[in-house]
């Protein structure tokens, strides 16, 4: 038996290269498996793979089958580390100073709870900011009035949140007819397998399908093209905000720019794509089969990037065609005027030459430098416009003022709990300073609803 000393690098380079010594060497000393991780991890890799090829297979195709034509919806809790970018090189003419961009400024993780469908669509969010209660200030910044926010002293997902984010799902989902049932495909987290939360689903016909263990990297849509997509586009934007000098990109601009990232993420052609590399709609178990080792050659996988080939998006819009006399105003339509002035001129070539030489190779720079110089000209106006948000965004007067609610809470009731307040304010200063009306001493300040009645707990109280 070899010692403990023994890199995991030679390991895995022993063990994997020759067939059922993997095998041989745990029957025969028990020890081994025990001293070795790499040996536990290469059982556990072999396990899963029979537990998929045994179970996986037949249960979602019975489900699919079974429930042929209901709506298939994927639910996944990500986190976000807020001031996270993206790795990049920054060319430079100036190579004695800094080469990248510091954006790293904020490493507060929040949680997001996503849920999409197999049809291409996605419900509203729900934003599990970390802290106590719910800040005035986060809504002054999520732009979307339909998303649902929870704090949480962690950041993370809890019983209570996730049984009121099912009561979202179930509102956002409600199908048209009652008899009809919805599938509602997830991990096996311990916050979706309390009892609240499968009674809730049993009474609104949501028939939940859990994942075999250790194979959500696998099966989960949301796990592929989707969250690849969601983490790419928010490490660009942080990225984007620190060269525009905003180096502080806190929770607070992250709910500014959420909106657009999402826009970009979930487009129904990367939603579609999601489920389909996933083999489950259209059902393909294969996809996913055909993907995993074999059990007596068990083969750790770094993981293949997912991409998207073979469809072409139709969501991009084609160029105007129509025709205009009015001058070019964007970079573009002068590159469309020039391009018909050269196809212009070269039908005329040799009697310019004739008449005006050199004319012809004075029309090209022309033509180039105006192109260069509205191109400059346009990415320049795009950067001030840039600038100039980041900089209004960061010299907002910000406050720290409460919304007295308790629970999750949609952003509509909390911009008007935040504006009944305001009106309060407004009319208790109108009072004294205009109409003379002291204030009391022993007046009680108003009281604002600790939740909205939408929700209930666990317990069933709302």
């Amino acid at each position: 038996m070899r010692k403990r000393s023994k890199s995991a690098k030679n390991l895995k380079s022993k063990y994997l290269l020759s067939k059922g010594l993997l095998k041989k060497k745990c029957k025969r000393s028990y020890k081994v498996r025990l001293r070795h991780p790499m040996l536990l991890l290469l059982l556990r890799l072999s396990r899963s793979s029979q537990l998929l090829k045994q179970s996986y297979a037949a249960n979602i195709a019975a489900v699919v089958v079974t429930l042929w034509g209901i709506e298939l919806t994927n639910a996944l809790v990500t986190g976000f580390i807020v001031g996270q970018g993206k790795n990049e090189s920054v060319v430079t003419k100036y190579p004695k100073t800094a080469k990248r961009v510091s954006s790293l400024s904020s490493r507060e993780s929040l949680t997001v709870v996503e849920s999409i469908n197999a049809e291409g669509r996605v419900i509203p969010p729900l934003i599990i900011p970390k802290g106590e209660k719910h800040m005035e200030e986060w809504y002054r910044r999520i732009q979307d009035p339909e998303w649902l926010t929870a704090p949480a002293s962690n950041g993370f997902i809890t019983d209570e949140i996730a049984f009121e984010w099912l009561q979202h799902f179930q509102h956002y989902t409600k199908p048209e007819y009652t008899f009809e049932w919805r599938l509602l495909i997830m991990d096996n987290h311990t916050t979706h397998l309390t009892i609240q939360f499968v009674q809730y689903c049993e009474i609104y016909r949501i028939r939940l399908f859990r994942f075999p263990p250790h194979s959500t990297h696998l099966l989960q849509p949301l796990d592929g093209v989707p969250f690849q997509q969601y983490k790419h586009v928010h490490g660009r934007v942080v990225n984007q905000v620190a060269r525009l000098g905003g180096f502080d990109f806190n929770k607070n601009d992250f709910f500014e720019e959420l909106r657009d990232i999402r826009i970009q993420t979930f487009t129904p052609r990367i939603i579609r794509h999601g489920w389909k590399d996933r083999g489950i709609w259209p059902y393909n178990p294969d996809i996913v089969l055909s993907k995993l080792p074999h059990p007596d050659e068990a083969i750790i996988d770094d993981g293949n990037t997912l991409k998207i080939y073979g469809e072409i998006d139709d969501t991009i819009p084609s160029s105007p065609t129509t025709k205009s006399i009015s001058p070019p105003s964007t970079v573009t339509a002068l590159r469309r005027y020039i391009n018909k002035i050269e196809k212009s001129i070269e039908g005329i070539k040799d009697i310019l030459e004739e008449s005006k030489p050199g004319l012809v190779r004075r029309i090209k720079v022309v033509n180039s430098s105006s192109l260069a110089i509205a191109g400059l000209g346009e990415l320049h106006r795009e950067d001030f416009a840039r600038l100039r948000d980041t900089a209004k965004r960061k010299n907002n007067k910000k406050t720290k003022r409460q919304v007295k609610a308790s629970g999750a809470l949609y952003v509509k009731y909390a911009n008007r709990l935040i504006k009944r307040r305001h009106n309060g304010d407004l009319l208790r200063i109108h009072k004294q300073h205009v109409l003379g009306v002291p204030e009391a001493e022993d007046a009680e300040a108003p009281r604002e609803p600790q939740n909205l009645g939408f929700f209930i707990d666990s317990t069933g109280n709302r």
